[in-house]
């Protein structure tokens, strides 16, 4: 199966350093990584975390709630509260995994003790939920780890509830996802952390900005990042939110410059990665000075979020689909030009080859590329080839790139953007 580097920024890590995770199968979201020795390893991107008894091969798809979530979660009193995996690993190697969750369980316990204790003692047994809180962990009874076999969905209580994962110990693996006891009482003062998302255009000469307020959900942050993608849009890193939010509630936007904003408002609401997602559109035109965004509590008008946007942060990106600047020689392509940069960084060839098969490369050329024994040797192998080809030919192969090792291209074009300004000063 065609491997490349996982698109999701990080790679899972252990004391003795990152562990490069793998995509099997874009189209699925479906990740593959080899821990290569027992012990922890952990994913900050993703939130998920494994303790190994040995060393062994790991599957990880996103999966989407909305297949499952109407029939058996609403309906049974339950509440999503963190992503979907359906998770492939050989039995009884793995000695405890760490699912995340986005409920604030501290919030939870110090500003709702009262709503929520007397709540669960009518509905549910007399057990101690403060005890359970001051001593780190929640009481587990308010959590379970949904598993769905055959579209059914089977019950599990974890080992531990902690402040941001739910720890199964000897798992069992399926389609898998943590649930909350959903307590209608107390439906609107669920705390959950959450996590703003702003997109701009590749490149514009006016600039558009998309707004997202969304629980923090790794799952439903990549069907955004995908989805963005598809319209050329690029993710502007910000702070999240410092203090949790509460599902249901609604969030004005405002800015400091007089921009026009597409709705003024947001709600926080939990929906499946397969779903269209809330935003504002935050029109902003030419950008000329810094530009402050905002966040404020409806009802009560206080501030939940802020970011200061700068007109770097803004700046259009050089095209993605135009392999070779205006100003640049018409004999240098993209490709030649970065030639040694693509060599060392380019960390999975074959998908790249299959692409060209047929199209630039016979079937002779394409075997005996594939021959060759390290990444580097083949891309040397294949440009190579590559000196004989036209200008068609090299555009076919940046295509490839691009589609392939997206991130990679990206961080070439803006290192040869900024060359470009230095040279010009």
């Amino acid at each position: 199966m065609n491997m490349e580097p996982l698109e999701t920024e990080e790679d899972f890590k252990n004391p003795t350093g990152p562990v490069v995770t793998e995509v099997a199968d874009k189209e699925r979201n479906l990740y593959r990584v080899y821990f290569p020795a027992a012990g922890y390893y952990h994913h900050p991107n993703i939130g998920l975390q494994f303790v190994v008894k040995r060393a062994l091969t790991i599957e990880i798809e996103f999966c989407a709630w909305g297949k499952f979530w109407d029939r058996d979660v609403l309906e049974h009193g339950w509440m999503v509260a963190g992503p979907l995996f359906d998770i492939k690993a050989e039995q009884g190697a793995v000695a405890a995994v760490y699912l995340p969750h986005f409920v604030d369980l501290q919030e939870l316990g110090f500003q709702h003790m009262k709503c929520l204790e007397d709540t669960i003692i009518q509905a549910t047994t007399p057990r101690s939920l403060t005890s359970s809180l001051t001593g780190g962990h929640v009481d587990n009874s308010l959590f379970e780890v949904a598993h769905f076999k055959k579209k059914r969905m089977a019950l599990e209580k974890p080992a531990r509830v902690e402040q941001h994962y739910i720890v199964l110990e000897n798992p069992s693996f399926s389609l898998m996802g943590v649930l909350l006891r959903m307590i209608p009482a107390a439906k609107c003062f669920i705390p959950i952390t959450s996590t703003t998302l702003l997109y701009r255009p590749h490149h514009a000469k006016e600039v558009t900005i998309h707004l997202y307020l969304i629980p923090n959900d790794c799952t439903i942050r990549k069907a955004i990042d995908d989805e963005e993608e598809k319209f050329q849009f690029v993710r502007i890193h910000k702070p999240p939110p410092l203090d949790s939010l509460y599902l249901g509630s609604r969030y004005t936007v405002s800015g400091s410059e007089k921009l026009e904003i597409t709705p003024k408002e947001l709600e926080l609401c939990y929906r499946s990665p397969g779903e269209s997602q809330l935003f504002s559109e935050i029109y902003i035109g030419q950008v000329e000075s810094d530009i402050c965004l905002q966040l404020n509590q409806k009802i009560s008008g206080s501030q939940v979020w802020e970011a200061l946007l700068k007109p770097g942060d803004l700046r259009s990106a050089p095209r993605l689909d135009a392999p070779t600047p205006a100003d640049t020689p018409a004999l240098l392509h993209f490709v030649d030009d970065h030639r040694e940069q693509l060599v060392a960084r380019v960390t999975s060839v074959d998908p790249v080859l299959d692409k060209l098969h047929g199209a630039v490369l016979s079937e002779e050329e394409y075997e005996t590329v594939r021959a060759e024994a390290t990444n580097q040797d083949k891309m040397r192998k294949l440009f190579s080839l590559s000196r004989a080809w036209d200008k068609t030919g090299k555009d076919q192969l940046y295509r490839a790139l691009k589609e392939t090792h997206p991130h990679l291209i990206m961080d070439l074009w803006e290192e040869w953007s900024r060359d470009s300004r230095s040279w010009g000063s």
